[in-house]
């Protein structure tokens, strides 16, 4: 691919596709967390109705999954932005590249890590995305919700 300076009409094409992904990336955050609320309510309500600490601690590890699953949305859609950040600006992006190691020195894409820590990396997002205001109140509050359940199930005297 060429990294030749884009033209206008093609500079505001390729911002199109990075802008619609990043939507696409903030739509599937919004849905993970709607389609979390309901598994918690019943795994919620049935933990207290039947007393069963076990039903609520998996609402826990649903919260912990949908928590997972939206922090590698948000850490895609914060790469895509820097996609279209750069792009935006003039830096020499590949034309209509949405890779994000295009951004990245040539230099810095040789790496001497070990394809263990690559891995991880690529499955981990950073500490600032799971402590990022969209991330840590949210699935805070839904997993401390059904940690209480779970300990009162636990400490409930019959």
């Amino acid at each position: 691919m060429s990294t030749d300076i884009q033209n206008g009409e093609d500079r505001r094409k390729h911002l199109d596709f990075a802008q619609s992904i990043v939507t696409r990336m903030s739509a599937a955050s919004s849905s993970s967390k709607s389609l979390l609320l309901p598994v918690v309510t019943a795994t919620y309500g049935y933990g207290i109705a039947e007393q069963s600490e076990g039903v609520a601690l998996l609402g826990v590890c649903a919260s912990f999954i949908f928590m997972h699953l939206d922090a590698n949305y948000l850490k895609q859609e914060r790469q895509f932005r820097a996609i279209y950040n750069a792009v935006a600006s003039g830096s020499r992006v590949p034309n209509f590249s949405l890779n994000y190691a295009d951004l990245a020195p040539k230099d810095a894409c040789v790496s001497k890590e070990r394809p263990a820590s690559k891995f991880l990396e690529s499955w981990i997002p950073d500490k600032s995305i799971w402590l990022s205001w969209s991330i840590a109140p949210f699935y805070g509050a839904l997993s401390l919700v059904g940690i209480l359940i779970a300990a009162w199930g636990c400490l409930r005297v019959d």
